[in-house]
């Protein structure tokens, strides 16, 4: 079964639980099993067949970030090379994770043939891993697909408070190994402030992505519960004109977005493997987001006079020589977007210092030429990507 000699099994509730220390080992595993991997912690397989969320295994290896787990299906007796970070954990699950009404939905997805389908449910309902499975049972059939990805707190596509969009040209594990085509800056991490700047952006996002043939998966934020939530979730399906909304998790949950407007209108059972994240695992994985994409950063000089400086919340011009010096410091160490001539989002930085006398901002960040604008976000970040708290509140206090 396992190398005994790095690892301890202990039999509970009809399931296995390893913990791996040192270096990586070897898990076997028979078909009609499931291995549920949380991490950090990275896996490959080593011979047999397996596959994840719909995706055929190869011999890559695969990273499953902390905060997150991936279900790896046995089709036929398998091993795999299995890394386990801290706190990291394989359990051997009996069958299937995939609720059956995720394949219904599939099906019904085939048989609608192109259009948009838009997924809602509330934080850790399953959304991110339901848009998986639907985007490579699709390639399986045949299907041309496309995946919009607009969580702006725990995106896939891109950082944290972006939205981003791509075709799904092979299988993917996780959302995560979809190219995406565009990306667009929100600057928030959640949409309760620029409602009708989300609903813009994903509707943008989606017509770019809409074609002949083609059906196009809209990923949602987990923001369902309250009358203004199901509002802002019903305005987005009609701007989006869905021809398929697919709630996941309790009917209660979402049972007033799917009910709102003339649509075809689906509830799909959340996973029992769900993990549940605190607040600082989110943060944990928006941290990880925003290192991602700073990686590799440093200090640029960008002048205004150049380059236009606007507000993520208002999108109006920002001039620094019209604003107070406490104005000017409170931008300091907030994220910013670096957007093209499109408004499409290029890289993303820290606004790290300001001086008016020569109209000039200073960023952290990779972008090395000028971009068209620079528009400023809500959250404040340290050079490491860590949050450090949110301008609106600040303004709010």
């Amino acid at each position: 079964m396992a190398d005994v000699s790095r690892m301890k099994k202990q039999e509970s509730n009809n399931f296995y639980r390893w913990s791996i220390s040192g270096s990586a080992t070897i898990v076997r595993a028979e078909a009609g099993r499931t291995l549920l991997i949380a991490g950090p912690a990275s896996f490959e397989l080593r011979d047999g067949e397996a596959s994840v969320l719909g995706a055929p295994l190869d011999s890559s290896r695969n990273i499953v970030t902390r905060g997150k787990q991936t279900p790896i299906e046995i089709r036929c007796p398998s091993s795999f090379r299995i890394s386990l970070g801290q706190d990291a954990a394989v359990k051997e699950l009996d069958g299937s994770t995939i609720p059956v009404s995720w394949r219904e939905a599939v099906s019904a997805l085939v048989e609608l043939g192109e259009g948009t389908a838009v997924v809602v449910g509330g934080a850790d309902a399953g959304k991110t891993t339901l848009c998986t499975f639907l985007a490579n049972s699709l390639i399986r059939e045949g299907r041309r697909v496309a995946v919009v990805d607009a969580d702006i707190g725990q995106t896939d596509l891109g950082p944290p408070t972006t939205m981003g969009a791509g075709e799904v040209t092979r299988y993917a594990v996780s959302l995560s190994q979809i190219e995406p085509s565009e990306r667009l800056f929100i600057g928030f991490t959640s949409p309760g402030r620029v409602k009708g700047k989300v609903i813009r952006c994903v509707k943008r996002l989606a017509a770019r992505r809409a074609g002949p043939e083609k059906l196009v998966i809209v990923n949602t934020d987990g923001w369902v519960t309250g009358s203004e939530a199901v509002a802002f979730k019903a305005e987005m399906l009609g701007e989006l004109d869905a021809d398929v909304a697919l709630g996941i998790g309790g009917a209660a949950d979402v049972s007033g977005i799917l009910q709102a407007g003339d649509r075809a209108a689906l509830l799909v059972s959340s996973p029992d493997i769900v993990k549940e994240r605190t607040q600082v695992d989110r943060r944990e994985l928006r941290a990880l987001g925003y290192q991602r994409y700073l990686k590799g950063s440093s200090l640029k000089t960008f002048r205004t006079n150049e380059v236009r400086l606007s507000s993520a919340v208002t999108s109006e011009l920002l001039s620094l020589r019209g604003l107070s010096r406490p104005q000017l410091e409170a931008l300091k160490e907030l994220i910013v977007g670096f957007l093209d001539s499109d408004g499409f989002l290029q890289e993303i930085g820290i606004l790290k210092d300001i001086v008016p006398s020569t109209m000039a901002v200073k960023i952290w960040s990779k972008m090395s030429r000028a971009p068209c604008t620079i528009e400023v976000g809500d959250v404040r970040l340290s050079s490491d990507g860590r949050e450090l708290g949110y301008a609106r509140r600040e303004q709010n206090a």
